[in-house]
Parts: structure tokens; C-alpha cells; sequence
């Protein structure tokens, strides 16, 4: 399909208009939107050359030559143009931040803006894509493991279209998008100390390899050092990583309970305390689906206002990300809730965890009958205080961890919720 200076397969056209919310192909198209389908399929296509159409005098014409042969000679559009190679949404995305930082010297002539002011422009408009991009994939990952519509889950686990319809309602919804923009970076919080956990667990000798962990040497090489001749042939062998030790293996065990989160929907959670405590529970899911775990989210103010659960390997339903903040708080109503999940799952019960993350405070007279419930199951209770006193949720937890800052997981709140 004959666009400005470019023939531009039909499918890449359909796939640009609809990465980006736009109309379909019209006969009475501008300029400018065909210059965006050719840059979209540069960069979807990986920045390949298309067939030239050499009689063509509408307006931008000119530009259109004259950015085609920049963005070839620049290595920033190169990069990006891997980035979004396949990537319809990556490409769209790159495209619209590309004509913003054009958009001025369109106004003028081509021959009127210096190459080098040219250059610069492209350039930063480049590098802001990669930054976009990223920030988008992050977004997607970070409602990955949610099914927005019927049985669906997104993200990577998603067809492109529910992919592209969530990008599209991101866009529209300021909330949900910083809600995916938190989880998705504390998924790979919580990723990281998993793998952590792991490593330290592993205190099982099930082999034995080739390194440099002097802690793990078999005492047949540590004998060498004893003979005048052979100590200098196993310092080689340490220098090199080829000395003989114990290879150790985690022992993490599988078949654990399930995972509730109880979250605080209260008025006084509503704005960024809402938004951290539904991005914390996203990625608190990410680690009950790698550890196979059932897990169940309530929400709750004075009583659960609502409930999922959600089986291993299963999308959370989108309805849990929009439940309203309003009422007050009951901190025994909501463990006594998940406590009974817990007890009516069966099975393994005894690696069974609770995780309540709230701002409030509640009356304390029933808690130790939670706590004696908990006991009983052989459950867990871990409190996430943003902004009250530690000792305001001692009587029901285990363990109660204080949150002062909303725009990560510090240490100690990662340590406590994704290391259970």
C-alpha cells in the first residue's frame, strides 16, 4: 500500500492503526498519519528498506525522504528498530514519541532545519522510545497473571489483541496504569528474593564439581596443602576455579498451603496506599503461581467486601483490581475470613500463609482467638503497617513490618512478603 515514499504491507498498516487506537485506512488519510504507518514499519519490520515510489508530491513527501535516510544512517534508530521488531505495540508505541519530537520541524520546510538539530531530535526521540517501551512491557508484565475479560489472563500470557486493548485502557486509566507499573517492578523484587532464598537454602550435598568456595572443599584437596609439591598445584587449581567441592542443593519444599491476602479497602487507604497495597498483592500472586500455591485475595473495610480465589496457575479476576475504598476497619473480621479458606482447603495447611496489609487500627479483644486459630492450622500472619505503629497489629501477627515509603518495597517489606 502506497503510503508517502514507501510501499507498506496492508497487515502492518491494520497492526499500527490498531496498536494505537487509530481509524482504519481512509483514501482521505494526511500526511502525517502516512509518514507514521512508514515509520511503524520500519521499526516493526526491524528497520528493512520497502519498495520506493519515485512520483509522489503530496505534502511531507520531502520529510518522509529525508527521515528515511537519517534513521538509516543513525545507530539510535537501529537499536530501537530491534527493540520493536515484531513488537506491533513496542512500534506503535516508538512511533508516537518519535512525530511528538517532530512535530515541530514538520512545520517547516525540510531544508530549513539543520541536519545536526535534525540529528539531536531523532536521536533523544530514540532513546525516550527505548524508555517507553520498557516502561510499557514492565506495565504488561505487571498484570500478567490478571484476566481482563472472560477467561483471560495478559501480558505475556495473552493473545496480542488482549494485549493491545489493555494497552489501550493503561492509557485511559491513571490508576490501573501506575498500579502495573509498581507491580511489575516488584515482581522482580520479589523474583530476586526468591532466587535468593533459594540459594541460601541450599545446604544438601548432591554431588560433587569443579570451583573456588574454599567452605566447600573436599578434604582430599585440602590434603594437598600439607605436601611442599602438590600445595603449589592446588593454588594453580584455586586461581583457576578447578579445585574439587561439595556441590550443594536447596532443599526448599514444595506442597505449601495457601496464600490469602487481605487488603485494606478502607477510606483512609484510598490514593497511593491503595494503589502500593494492590500492586504488593499482584506480586505476592507471582509468588504463589511459582510456587503452586492456591491463593485468595479479600478485600475488606468493616466486613470482606469482596472475595477471590484463585487456583494454581489461574488469572485473577480484573473486578479485584477496582473494588472501592470507603468504611472503616476490622482487622479480626478478615482474618477470621482467611483462616477459614485456609481450613476449608485441606491438604498441606502447615506452610499456609496470611498477609494483611492495611493503614488502620481495630479492636483487639478477639485477637487472640485468631491467633490461637492460626496456631491451630499451622498458618502464618504477616502484617504490612503504611504508616501506623508496629504494635497496632502485633496482637493478630506473627511477624509486622512498617511501610514508609509507596514508591518501592523496601528491604525489610521484601524480606518479610516474598520470601514466605
Amino acid at each position: 500500500m502506497l503510503r508517502l515514499v514507501h510501499d507498506v504491507p496492508r497487515w502492518h498498516v491494520f497492526l499500527h492503526r490498531e496498536a494505537r487506537d487509530l481509524p482504519p485506512v481512509q483514501k482521505d488519510d494526511s500526511a502525517t498519519r502516512k509518514l507514521e504507518d512508514e515509520l511503524f514499519d520500519k521499526l516493526y519490520s526491524g528497520g528493512s528498506e520497502t519498495a520506493v515510489a519515485n512520483d509522489n508530491t503530496e505534502e511531507l513527501t520531502g520529510w518522509a525522504e529525508k527521515l528515511h535516510t537519517l534513521c538509516a544512517e543513525l545507530p539510535a534508530f537501529s537499536r530501537l528498530a530491534a527493540e520493536c521488531l515484531g513488537d506491533a505495540d513496542a512500534a506503535g508505541a516508538a512511533v508516537e514519541t518519535l512525530m511528538k519530537a517532530l512535530e515541530p520541524h514538520l512545520r517547516q520546510q525540510p531544508e530549513e532545519v539543520p541536519a545536526p538539530a535534525l540529528r539531536r531530535s531523532v536521536t533523544g526521540a530514540c532513546e525516550k522510545s527505548s524508555q517507553v517501551i520498557e516502561q510499557q512491557r514492565e506495565s504488561m508484565e505487571g498484570l500478567s497473571s490478571v484476566g481482563f475479560g472472560t477467561g483471560s489472563t495478559t501480558g505475556a500470557r495473552s493473545s496480542g489483541s488482549q494485549a493491545r486493548r489493555l494497552a489501550q485502557r493503561l492509557k485511559r486509566d491513571d490508576r490501573l496504569a501506575r498500579i502495573a507499573m509498581l507491580a511489575g517492578k516488584f515482581k522482580r523484587i520479589a523474583a530476586a528474593k526468591q532466587k535468593a532464598k533459594v540459594r541460601h537454602g541450599a545446604d544438601e550435598v548432591s554431588d560433587v564439581e569443579l570451583g573456588a568456595n574454599l567452605s566447600r572443599l573436599l578434604p582430599s584437596e585440602l590434603a594437598k596443602l600439607t605436601h611442599p609439591l602438590l600445595r603449589k598445584s592446588f593454588l594453580a587449581s584455586l586461581v583457576e576455579g578447578r579445585v574439587m567441592q561439595y556441590r550443594l542443593q536447596g532443599t526448599d519444599s514444595l506442597g505449601r498451603g495457601p496464600l490469602v491476602v487481605c487488603l485494606d479497602k478502607s477510606g483512609s487507604m484510598d490514593g497511593p496506599k491503595d494503589i502500593w497495597a494492590t500492586a504488593v498483592a499482584l506480586a505476592l500472586l507471582e509468588v504463589a503461581h511459582r510456587q503452586r500455591r492456591p491463593f485468595a485475595l479479600l478485600c475488606f473495610d468493616g466486613a470482606v467486601k469482596h472475595e477471590a480465589r484463585v487456583g494454581i496457575g489461574e488469572a485473577l479476576p480484573e473486578q479485584c483490581l477496582f473494588v472501592n475504598a470507603g468504611g472503616g476497619t476490622n482487622i479480626t473480621g478478615v482474618l477470621a475470613r482467611a483462616l477459614s479458606i485456609i481450613q476449608e482447603s485441606g491438604g498441606a495447611m502447615k506452610k499456609a500463609d496470611v498477609v494483611i496489609i492495611t493503614d488502620g487500627e481495630s479492636e483487639t479483644q478477639d485477637a487472640p482467638v485468631v491467633r490461637q486459630l492460626a496456631e491451630g492450622l499451622g498458618a502464618t500472619i504477616l502484617g504490612f503497617g503504611i504508616g501506623v505503629d508496629i504494635a497496632a497489629l502485633k496482637p493478630w501477627c506473627d511477624e509486622v513490618t512498617a511501610i514508609h515509603r509507596l514508591d518501592t518495597v523496601e528491604e525489610a517489606a521484601a524480606e518479610a512478603a516474598f520470601t514466605i
